[in-house]
């Protein structure tokens, strides 16, 4: 039970020393007050109506870095299709020890909402900012809906697609299954027997009588009568 109050309080100590450290870090940039950071912000983007975008890119594109150039043109399409500021409807801050963001919400004459975000550097200036329009939590919402639904339905496209290509291979089973049967119904031709080459046994009665002499010369015998030469074979 002690060792699990002693791990109980040091979880509780390390979190409160996290915490103080944030906060001394914070409050010893004096350029990060929040009234500080949202007249700036306010500054900014009071200006940021007045300033005309669209004759910037149209004369100062070539001075202007891509991404400064895309920012430019998406501003001044926000000016022509949201009109003048009316109020200010909401401010969030984002505080850390080297940087601080600050959102704040803007109504317009159309009627429509914007966002600013303005991210300021260590030094209390602005860094960085961008402009968006407003959506609804039921606006993020249904738009997270969609995209999960079409996610869902491009999943399962491509499954009845994969179905299909494997429910194909049966057919080429059987279509391979033809073949072979085809191949083996093929009528096998019959060897051709290669004719006996018949000798031609040589009819000469001179060289028989040669032999018969031969024989008979032999066998010291002065006649040939009563030797008959049936065959002669070739060596």
């Amino acid at each position: 039970m002690k060792k699990k109050l002693s791990l109980v309080f040091c979880i509780i100590s390390c979190m409160i020393l996290m915490a103080g450290c944030s906060v001394s870090l914070t409050k010893t940039n004096k350029n990060f007050t929040k009234s500080t950071l949202e007249s700036e912000a306010d500054s900014f983007i009071a200006s940021w109506f007045e300033y005309d975008f669209a004759d910037a890119v149209e004369n100062y594109a070539d001075q202007l870095d891509e991404d400064t150039v895309e920012l430019y043109s998406k501003s001044g399409d926000f000016q022509k299709d949201y009109g003048e500021m009316e109020k200010k409807v909401k401010t969030t801050f984002t505080i850390s020890a080297d940087s601080a963001t600050v959102n704040e919400t803007i109504s317009t004459a159309s009627g429509k909402k914007m966002v600013f975000t303005v991210t300021f550097d260590e030094e209390g200036n602005i860094s960085s900012w961008n402009v968006d329009k407003y959506e609804s939590i039921s606006q993020i919402m249904g738009r997270a809906g969609l995209n999960t639904v079409m996610s869902m339905c491009i999943v399962f496209i491509m499954l009845i697609f994969i179905a299909l290509i494997i429910a194909q291979f049966k057919h080429i089973g059987n279509i391979q299954n033809k073949q072979v049967e085809a191949v083996k119904e093929e009528p096998t031709p019959a060897p051709v027997m290669a004719e006996p080459v018949e000798e031609e046994l040589m009819d000469d009665t001179e060289l028989v009588a040669v032999i018969a002499a031969a024989i008979a010369a032999a066998s010291e015998t002065e006649s040939t009568d009563g030797l008959v030469i049936r065959s002669i074979i070739r060596r």
